[in-house]
Order: C-alpha cells, then sequence, then structure tokens
C-alpha cells in the first residue's frame, strides 16, 4: 500500500467517527447542548480527538516508513489533483449555501454546523477519491 493511500485512510479513520458522533448529537438531541459554552466545549472535544488520532497515527506511520523517502510520481499527482477538484466543487456548494443562500432563512449554530458539515464532507470525499484513486487499475493512455 503506498504510503499517500495510508495516509488517506488514516485521515478517513481518525475524522470519520468523531464527527458522525457530533452531527448525529446536533441533529438528534440538540436539547443536550443548550449554552454556548456547552457547544464549543463539544466541538472542542470532537477537533481534538480527530486531531490527537491523525496525529498519533501519522507519527506511528512515520516511525514505520523510517529511512524511506515518500516519493511521489505522476501516478501520485494525478490522483491527488482528482481527488482535491472534486473536493473543492463539495466545498464549493457548501460554502454558497452556508453564505448565499442560509443568512436569509437561518441564523447561529444552523450555519455554522452546515459550514463544519461542507468541510467535512468535502475532505472525506477528497480522501475516499484517493483510496479510491489507489484501488482502481491504471488506465492505458491508448
Amino acid at each position: 500500500m503506498s504510503s499517500l493511500e495510508k495516509r488517506a485512510w488514516l485521515a478517513l479513520w481518525s475524522q470519520c467517527p468523531p464527527y458522525v458522533v457530533y452531527f448525529l448529537i446536533q441533529a438528534e438531541c440538540p436539547m443536550w447542548l443548550t449554552t454556548f459554552l456547552e457547544r464549543i466545549a463539544c466541538l472542542a472535544i470532537v477537533a481534538s480527538v480527530h486531531a490527537i488520532a491523525y496525529l498519533v497515527g501519522l507519527m506511528l506511520l512515520k516511525r514505520k516508513e523510517r529511512g524511506e523517502e515518500l516519493l511521489l510520481d505522476e501516478r501520485d499527482h494525478a490522483i491527488d489533483a482528482r481527488a482535491t477538484r472534486v473536493a473543492y466543487f463539495v466545498m464549493l456548494i457548501g460554502m454558497i449555501v452556508v453564505g448565499v443562500v442560509m443568512p436569509f432563512s437561518d441564523t447561529g449554530w444552523k450555519i455554522t454546523n452546515t459550514a463544519l458539515f461542507a468541510i467535512v464532507l468535502a475532505e472525506t470525499v477528497r480522501y475516499v477519491l484517493i483510496v479510491m484513486g489507489y484501488r482502481r487499475r491504471p488506465r492505458l493512455a491508448h
């Protein structure tokens, strides 16, 4: 498995579970978090769990790969570029909804959580496409 594919899997596994829990709490049990401080604390806990899981996983990966250089070839660049391009459009659509449409009908935490959802969704799409890019057989140019 490529080092970049390992990093994409790490990003998915460190990001998705905490944010799925966060968005489930926000959608199913909004009465649990009523004050600003409770909402910020919940978001801080989720972001911290994500960051710690990713950093610990990255340190373990780097320790395992010690001495190996991370060399990128054209295929790696193409996979990353394709995934980043699609994720950009997901982010763009999300930010248009949050910044152009929602201010006319919603306020506060609904806008904040929708923006966060767009960011998490875009990153998830990017990493899923990177993993899929490495799992797919390369196509011939002719």
